[in-house]
């Protein structure tokens, strides 16, 4: 097998640009709406759901920064390693014939991967805000099982849409 580029230039695609901007688009959203709804915010609010999205455990509306700091943090480092897909992790049978295929695949599941985790950061910072205002009791389930169960979906098919490479 030859040595691969240590170093591969590649480009999203205009669906992973779109996939982008909306995820991102939605979570600046989000954030607003938690500015804006800041002053009548009380100052405990819900910090913890369980499975069936009923409020476990309170703290104080502080927290409400953290999910967005942490929301950049794992964006910032999904969009590096996106940019990067020479370090993600493949089969014994890369080659320079199908190295292209093997990093777009990667590429564009990680750009995947990335969305939906920001998707699922701003729908918890909103259903926080919204519990904490008293316009719900709960967060859904549904939603949250949902993106969780559409993101196992995602990976599921990047692996194996990477086992068809040959």
């Amino acid at each position: 097998m030859q040595k691969l580029p240590q170093h591969v230039e590649t480009h999203k695609t205009r669906v992973n640009r779109v996939c982008d901007f909306i995820a991102i688009g939605l979570f600046v959203a989000v954030i607003f709406y938690t500015l804006i709804q800041w002053k009548q915010l009380p100052e405990q609010v819900p910090i913890h759901f369980n499975a069936l999205g009923e409020v476990n455990n309170y703290g104080s509306k502080w927290v409400l920064l953290l999910v967005p700091m942490i929301s950049v943090g794992l964006l910032a480092l999904l969009e590096f390693f996106e940019r990067h897909p020479e370090w993600h992790n493949y089969p014994s049978r890369l080659n320079e014939m199908n190295a292209p295929r093997f990093y777009q695949s990667s590429q564009e599941l990680l750009n995947r991967v990335k969305n939906l985790s920001i998707l699922l950061m701003a729908y918890i910072q909103w259903e926080i805000v919204r519990v904490g205002l008293g316009h719900s009791n709960a967060m859904s389930q549904w939603i949250f099982g949902g993106l969780l169960a559409l993101m196992v979906i995602v990976m599921i098919m990047g692996v194996v849409q990477q086992k068809k490479i040959n």
